[in-house]
């Protein structure tokens, strides 16, 4: 998704023309395809193959910067080259235990060999800067940006109030980090407690979307009021957000969250934990758990049913401009050419 974002909004503002390496035809499923040219290349992301081997395989010459999506740099890139450090997870909440030690390789190595660094947040710029003793300002700090196709005819962005209630958790996996069942914990005592009563004479259901939460399906049988919907066209997406009551992100660790600021821009409000990058980007309108607690996420979806049934202000969407596509390619088309003009200079 940050990439397709990146290449729409770059396209949009142009300026730019770009090629896209690909290892697999179903990355040619875009709107833009025809925009842009494509390039074939076997290497799987995070293997030996890309790191070690694909600059032997590409012919770089007829381009002027090569641009990584993620944190693995491939060796002996022979243009100026920019990496995006999404989150430093894979550090601080690994899954293998040699997660930590492969992981601070590759940053670092990626950081101090990279022309130019960008953090989709302040707190994983933060994070990068402390990891790997680089200058302050070869680290930028550009966001993600919000795809218009989960834009486009929404009309008013007041969540809608017809049909029966729901909340909303969309997940791209269910990684321990994510938080699935504290949520389901969480959910089964918000709707045990009979907060919502004040609210509305029927409980929310728990509404699970995403193309990630199919891994993590058995763990949801046997919970009340909780159905799994999977993964959605972006039509059925944006709609099942703007219809919502809140979204809920219970995430222990985000680099960013897109689905937050989708959400925000659609008029539902957000629910989530005290993650620092998450809290760059709730509104008061917002609600946030005290803790990482599970007693207190079920008091913050608590508070949100009670502060959505009382107030109709529409969410503040004046903070949305820095992530719209043309804005965040703008920051990008910058730091390349911030990056070509100091090589031209040496």
């Amino acid at each position: 998704m940050y990439t397709d974002n990146l290449i729409t909004g770059l396209l949009e503002i142009g300026g730019v023309d770009i090629t896209v390496i690909y290892g697999d035809e179903r990355c040619r499923e875009v709107p833009y395809a025809s925009q842009v040219s494509w390039l074939f290349d076997p290497a799987p992301p995070y293997s030996m193959s890309e790191i070690f081997s694909m600059s032997s395989r590409i012919d770089f010459s007829g381009y002027d910067i090569f641009h990584t999506p993620h944190y693995v740099l491939p060796y002996r890139i022979p243009i100026p080259a920019v990496v995006t450090v999404h989150d430093l997870i894979h550090i601080t909440h690994p899954e293998r235990i040699w997660y930590p030690s492969v992981a601070k390789f590759l940053i670092r190595s990626a950081v101090r060999r990279a022309d130019g660094v960008l953090a989709v947040s302040r707190h994983t710029q933060s994070g990068v800067q402390t990891l790997t003793s680089v200058a302050a300002r070869k680290v930028r700090f550009v966001p993600n940006a919000i795809s218009p196709r989960k834009l486009a005819q929404t009309g008013e962005v007041a969540h809608a109030e017809d049909g029966a209630p729901y909340l909303l958790a969309i997940f791209s996996n269910t990684k321990p980090h994510k938080g699935l069942s504290d949520l389901l914990t969480a959910y089964r005592d918000f709707r045990e407690g009979g907060s919502w009563k004040s609210v509305t004479p029927q409980c929310p259901e728990l509404i699970l979307a995403g193309y990630g939460v199919t891994d993590g399906a058995a763990s949801v049988q046997g919970h009340e009021g909780v159905r799994v919907v999977g993964a959605l066209s972006d039509e059925e997406l944006r709609e099942t957000v703007r219809g919502a009551r809140a979204l809920i992100v219970p995430s222990l660790v985000e680099g960013f969250c897109l689905p937050a600021v989708e959400a925000q821009a659609v008029g539902t409000p957000v629910v989530c934990r005290p993650v620092p990058a998450l809290l760059e980007l709730v509104t008061e309108r917002d609600t946030v758990a005290e803790s990482f607690s599970v007693p207190s996420l079920t008091r913050a979806l608590e508070a949100s049913m009670q502060s959505a049934s009382s107030s109709r202000d529409a969410t503040p969407r004046a903070h949305l401009d820095l992530y719209s596509c043309a804005k965040v390619a703008s920051m990008v088309r910058s730091e390349y050419e911030r990056i070509l003009s100091s090589r031209s200079a040496r």
